[in-house]
């Protein structure tokens, strides 16, 4: 027998080595995954993307485009307008961001290189498509060449046709806009702000560009960094959209980190980066600069967008896209209020601010819906410091699906022009790259039998005479064309021609003369003063927000500042004054504060209150000594926003930035008795997954003076006083007690982890004399313990319980949520067969398919064999098989509307009635039958924003499985999304976070149908 040493001794000769070499590459060979992918970092990525079929949103291969002079045959317009065809492919293909220069000339960004950077392979890929890549692509001229270009068409002769044109740049590799200005050509190429010489305005970068920001994010390419606009202030702005993460690096900036939906602006010669606003729908992808400065934005949701305040925060999805950068936010602005058809609208929002239309069209908005083909004509109405919106009508429609407007603008003609995508397909779902890459078209609207003629022009070589002639031309592009001017020149030698502008009656020209006297180095002293005490309130506002921009107000310009506060503001000024008041410092912000709520504010305006309590939160930090001198001050509490949105949310900040004596100092301020509970809410509020046992015995004393209802041992027991546990424990068993008591107890139970209320607790479940409410608070509170016992006692409770569906339920989420548990359960259900695994609603079952490790997922799936999910070839065949049953007969549509009621309407709306558990569906295209079919079959497609659930494994090994419905001041707010008990969990006990590749929506409906009742359905969902 030969030994394994004495096998590799020399005299055994090299055939012995020979052997174990090829014994050893051939092992490797077995091991080694082989796969072939152009744009997969390895197998799993391959094997994800090339097993989509089937999953793919809007992708007809049936149909092809329609000729462009076809197309334009199948458009509806009102009367009064017609559509003419500008441009079309071959000339244009995808196009994505339009803009007009200095000369008239139009610039069309082209970006063929969607959906996936050129030269960089796919490591990770997740249900939402967002990706991660091997690397970060290098900044032009180096790394890889996309196929993404900047394309210039002139119409050199003005008839409206475009009859020279040229590629400004190429070989660009994702970029969704460019901008003029600066003397440089400014592209959006993330994750890169390009900016290319072009000192003679031709339009032809004269040399390699420079990099002014780096660090936009490229997870999700349908979602980065987009629509670079000039603002009035000479700051360039742009969006980003939902799905991204990025950290920019400028020049003169601290590094910002943000997750999602923005708009930020950079100042070319500051070189400085800021969040101008977060948040904002789903997922913003234009801006928009109304003729009053104000930002909007399209959302991807159902209504038309925020109207974005300087320094706020909108909605997000949590859990999708990340908490806000302030942790001590404590809320939200809400997008605009719509009144119109629940449709949703993905796209791009326009004021229409020229006078070529008729005068219906006027200073309304436009916008753009390529998921249902048409675009929207909205007024707005004003809501207090805010607006609502309600839609009037179609500007046009047509039946090609191909449809897909994405970006519109008003051009120097004034007509609108429309970028049409062109596409069968819209959605970014199918990570294949199935985009049809040879459609494009542009669109002209304009008057019904007007001819478009248009006289040659040259800003760049305009004098300040015709410069500020052309601030009062009755079309915004030409006034924005020349504040670009106005800031490119920054010139002194201009503020003759402008003065005179600001002092005329008419309010807007003043507004564009303010606009280009600041661009022009002239917004200082007299002139601010006399700005601030203008009779127009948008001039008032945007001189209050020049200075804040300035981030201290000159001492001579201060009082007139503070004396504008005093006075009868609008609503818009007030908002802007808040906005204000938190970018300057805090000896100047809390008169400035203190003025203002000195007005008789409305604690019901939309956006007024939240704004105000971001500027007290934002001097916090700056300066605590000085924000609590002013809460000294009893008359600042007079004000109704300070008890609705600002004295809780204070005790909230203190406590949860650990400035415990400050908090007691605090609430020992406390005017009278109706503030009493506020604060002690805010307290409680800022405590949340927090230990009570750090906290001073002065600040609960204070809490125990002014809570009106306290439970008894409540602040003892948080503080991690044990003294009075058997007291506790002895009235929580108390049948006589209140019972909200009771449940305060309970619940505390679980946050202070006593091994001793354990018995307690299940001695409750147990009794038959304990209220429902009462037990589902008691098995919550278990879920915190980390005891192997308890899912054996519980499983052996369970027959005594499953009667209440509510208590039912939350046990089966305890199961669970540990593995030991689970399987206890599990025991109950396959050996004893005592539990009947029936009473596992799929909801429920899916939390078990997402513990870790997999043989608690190979025992659910063979407990539950119809709740394994489908494999991407079972979706193909299903969706193949009930095409084809819905293709053999009509479906009854009546009877179809009663079957989605029973199946569907406990979680989505059509129509007039339905829950929310799931998105309204009102709004989606009721015409597409693969669409359908496709999310029936397979929900995990595309789990729309809002609706997707997190998996949080703790660091005792608990896990938690529900909707993120806030995220901040470091602890997240979880909920079962179809009902249940909530739970608040510290950042500091999660080890692991992942959002959920499957939706709460069963994968299998069509299976309990007849094929009758499927058609029936489907006959009654697309019917419009």
């Amino acid at each position: 027998m030969i030994s394994f040493t004495s096998f590799l001794l020399p005299e055994n000769g090299f055939p012995a080595l020979i052997f174990l070499l090829g014994i050893s590459l051939i092992h490797q060979g077995c091991q080694e995954k082989k796969f072939a992918h152009p744009i997969a970092a390895n197998e799993d990525v391959a094997q994800y993307m090339e097993n989509f079929e089937g999953r793919g949103d809007l992708t007809d291969p049936n149909s092809a485009p329609t000729d462009p002079a076809e197309a334009m045959r199948a458009f509806q317009l009102p009367e009064d307008l017609e559509l003419e065809l500008v441009l079309s492919e071959p000339d244009i293909v995808q196009p994505i961001h339009m803009s007009f220069d200095h000369r008239g000339r139009l610039w069309v960004v082209q970006y063929h290189q969607y959906p996936y950077p050129e030269g960089l392979k796919i490591t990770s890929i997740d249900n939402h498509t967002r990706v991660s890549f091997d690397k970060q692509p290098e900044a032009p001229p180096e790394g890889a060449k996309g196929a993404d270009k900047i394309s210039v068409f002139e119409d050199s002769n003005g008839d409206g046709t475009y009859d020279k044109s040229f590629d400004a740049i190429s070989g660009l590799n994702i970029a969704t806009a460019v901008a003029l200005g600066r003397s440089k050509i400014w592209v959006m190429n993330p994750p890169y702000l390009l900016a290319f010489p072009d000192p003679n305005g031709d339009g032809l970068p004269d040399a390699d560009p420079e990099v002014h920001l780096e660090g936009f994010g490229l997870q999700d390419t349908h979602a980065v960094a987009n629509s670079l606009h000039w603002g009035p202030d000479g700051w360039l702005y742009g969006v980003q959209g939902s799905t991204t993460s990025s950290r920019i690096e400028s020049k003169n900036s601290e590094p910002v980190d943000f997750k999602g939906q923005a708009i930020w602006r950079y100042h070319p010669e500051k070189q400085e980066f800021e969040l101008f606003a977060e948040g904002g729908g789903n997922n913003p992808f234009y801006l928009e600069f109304d003729r009053k400065g104000r930002i909007f934005s399209g959302s991807n949701g159902y209504g038309r967008g925020p109207y974005y305040k300087q320094g706020a925060y909108y909605v997000k999805s949590w859990g999708k896209h990340g908490a806000l950068t302030n942790p001590f936010a404590f809320g939200h602005l809400p997008n605009m209020p719509l009144a119109g058809e629940n449709k949703r609208f993905t796209h791009a929002v326009m004021m229409y601010e020229a006078a070529l239309l008729p005068p219906k069209y006027q200073n309304n908005m436009m916008a753009l819906n390529p998921l249902h083909n048409y675009i929207q004509l909205t007024e707005l109405q004003e809501n207090g410091s805010s607006f609502s919106n309600k839609d009037i009508g179609f500007l046009v429609e047509t039946a090609d699906k191909w449809f897909r407007p994405v970006d519109i603008k008003t051009g120097p003609d004034g007509a609108v022009y429309i970028a049409d995508w062109y596409d069968s397909r819209l959605s970014h779902v199918d990570p294949r790259d199935t985009w049809h890459k040879s459609s494009g078209r542009i669109y002209r609207i304009k008057p019904f039998g007007h001819a478009i003629n248009m006289a040659s022009f040259d800003f760049s070589k305009a004098n300040f005479t015709e410069l500020a002639t052309w601030l009062q031309h009755p079309n915004k592009w030409f006034r924005q064309q020349a504040l670009r001017q106005f800031a490119d020149r920054k010139d002194k030698n201009a503020l003759p021609e402008l003065l005179p502008l600001f002092n005329s009656e008419d309010p807007q020209d003043a507004l564009e003369a303010l606009w280009a006297i600041h661009l022009s180095n002239g917004f200082t002293g007299d002139f601010v003063r006399q700005a601030l005490q203008h009779p127009d309130p948008h001039v008032q506002m945007w001189t209050i927000r020049l200075l804040g921009d300035q981030k201290l107000i000159p001492d001579d310009v201060f009082p007139t500042f503070l004396q504008l506060a005093t006075k009868h503001c609008s609503p818009e000024v007030i908002s802007q004054f808040a906005s204000t008041i938190k970018r300057i410092p805090t000896k100047q912000a809390l008169p400035a504060l203190e003025a203002l709520l000195l007005l008789k504010l409305d604690p019901n305006d939309p956006d007024i209150p939240l704004l105000i309590w971001w500027a007290m939160e934002s001097q916090i930090a700056n300066d605590l000594s000085l924000v609590l001198e002013w809460w000294d001050n009893s008359a600042n509490w007079q004000n109704p926003i300070i008890k609705s949105h600002l004295a809780g949310r204070m005790v909230q900040r203190l406590v949860m930035g650990n400035h415990y004596e400050a908090a007691a100092d605090f609430l020992a301020n406390s005017p009278n008795e109706s503030f009493d509970q506020v604060l002690v809410n805010g307290f409680y509020e800022g405590m949340v997954g927090r230990d009570l046992s750090t906290v001073p015995p002065r600040l609960l004393e204070e809490i125990a003076a002014k809570e009106k209802e306290t439970t008894p041992f409540q602040l003892e027991l948080k503080s991690g006083d044990f003294d009075h546990l058997p007291d506790a424990l002895q009235l929580v068993r108390d049948e006589n007690q209140s019972l909200k008591h009771r449940l305060n107890l309970i619940s505390l139970f679980g946050e202070v982890k006593a091994p001793a209320t354990v018995p307690v607790l299940l001695d409750l479940i147990k009794s038959g004399n304990s209220p429902s409410a009462l037990k589902q608070a008691a098995i919550h509170s278990l879920k915190h313990f980390n005891q192997a016992e308890i899912g054996k006692e519980m499983a052996a409770i369970y027959p005594g319980i499953r009667g209440d569906s509510y208590v039912r339920e939350e046990a089966i989420r305890l199961f669970s949520s540990r593995p030991e548990w689970a399987n206890a359960f599990f025991h109950e259900i396959t050996e004893t067969k005592v539990i009947h695994k029936e009473d596992v609603p799929y909801q429920l079952i899916k939390n078990f398919y997402a513990m870790e490790p997999g043989d608690i997922k190979r025992k659910a799936a063979q407990i539950w064999p119809e709740s394994k999910p489908l494999d991407a070839a079972q979706i193909n065949e299903s969706i193949k098989h009930w095409k084809e049953v819905v293709s053999r007969d009509n479906g009854n549509a009546v009877a179809g509307k009663q079957l989605f009621v029973s199946k569907c309407g406990s979680c989505h709306r059509l129509g007039e009635g339905g829950g929310d558990i799931g998105p309204d569906l009102s709004g989606y295209d009721r015409t597409n039958l693969d669409y359908w079919l496709l999310h029936t079959i397979n929900p995990n497609a595309d789990i729309r924003e809002g609706y997707e659930t997190m998996k949080l494994t703790l660091k005792d090994g608990r896990i938690v499985v529900g909707k993120l419905v806030k995220d901040e001041g470091g602890i997240k707010y979880l909920v079962p999304p179809m009902g249940g008990k909530g739970e608040f969990i510290s950042d500091a006990d999660i080890r692991d976070i992942q959002l959920n590749q499957t939706s709460i929506m069963p994968e299998r409906l069509f299976e309990g149908l007849q094929e009758d009742q499927v058609r029936d359905l489907l006959a009654y969902i697309l019917k419009p």
